[in-house]
């Protein structure tokens, strides 16, 4: 199993099976930097002839990596083609860049570089795909070759981030080990996340104007408004005053207890720990990335 599929399989086996030196890791690390080049160069010299195959052989060399494995899932071009629409290219850059704005604080690296490498981990196994598609011979060669070139450019503009993260290692090492892990919805989160999110998606594009919901949503929107634009109200809350003041508060603990403290003003009780996660969850996506 890679390196990468560890850290995003569950915390269990993470933390039971990863028991790797950090020299074992970054030598696994350096191997996949090594092949950013190499991958860009045959990428940028794909043609439609007899060496196509060839070339498609050597790329999918690079890709068999320990950091990423995909043995065991299939996936046809319908497929591949169908999970790339769900977010345009130009939209995946722009994500890659908003997660140093976001995330870029000392309480959220943690977070900042699971995120990088969640991307990341997802574009390599894209990639491969692509490349075993082209190797089967499909027949939409020129638009999978294109994919192929966007997910490189993707996959650029993480590793330029990364680079900019002085203790990305340490971080690194810390999360593949298990040393501090990320915590991830459980079963029930993920069905109540389900449930919740086509209201929360009304509610944000301002076609529900009533209910617990958008009561909810507004009183913390309005709340954190509040607090951000106050040098004294964000210093009471124990940071210090910048430009992405914002988006540190919203990605920080002292945020949850607001999002308790209003849902408490409104119905008398706090939420469920699983209501609860589902809410940050799902008002940090729109903060952070959904807002025109």
């Amino acid at each position: 199993m890679g390196v990468l599929n560890r850290l995003f399989g569950s915390t269990e086996s993470l933390a039971r099976e990863m028991e790797a030196d950090d020299e074992y890791i970054l030598q696994h690390w350096k191997n996949y930097l090594g092949t950013i080049s190499r991958k860009k160069k045959l990428v940028g010299g794909l043609i439609l002839g007899s060496g196509l195959q060839k070339d498609l052989e050597k790329l999918k060399r690079l890709l068999e990596l320990e950091l990423v494995d995909i043995s065991g899932e299939e996936k046809d071009e319908l497929e591949i083609l169908s999970d790339l629409k769900k977010m345009e290219h130009v939209e995946r850059i722009k994500r890659v860049h908003r997660l140093e704005q976001c995330l870029m604080y000392a309480e959220t690296k943690y977070e900042y570089v699971y995120q990088l490498l969640h991307q990341l981990h997802l574009i390599l196994q894209t990639q491969m795909h692509l490349v075993m598609n082209l190797l089967a011979k499909t027949k939409k060669i020129k638009l999978l070759i294109s994919h192929l070139q966007n997910e490189l450019e993707v996959e650029g503009e993480i590793i330029l981030k990364i680079k900019g993260v002085k203790t990305f290692h340490d971080l690194f090492f810390a999360l593949v080990k298990g040393e501090h892990i990320i915590r991830t919805m459980n079963a029930r989160e993920r069905k109540l996340l389900q449930k919740m999110q086509e209201e929360f998606r009304r509610v944000f594009a301002d076609e529900i104007k009533e209910g617990i919901t958008y009561e909810w949503t507004s009183l913390v929107y309005n709340a954190v408004e509040d607090i951000v634009t106050d040098h004294e109200a964000i210093m009471a809350e124990g940071y210090d005053p910048h430009p992405d003041i914002e988006f540190e508060f919203v990605n920080g603990q002292r945020f949850a207890v607001l999002v308790q403290d209003v849902l408490l003003s409104i119905r008398g009780r706090k939420a469920s720990e699983s209501m609860l996660n589902v809410f940050l969850h799902l008002f940090r996506e729109w903060y952070n990335h959904g807002r025109g």
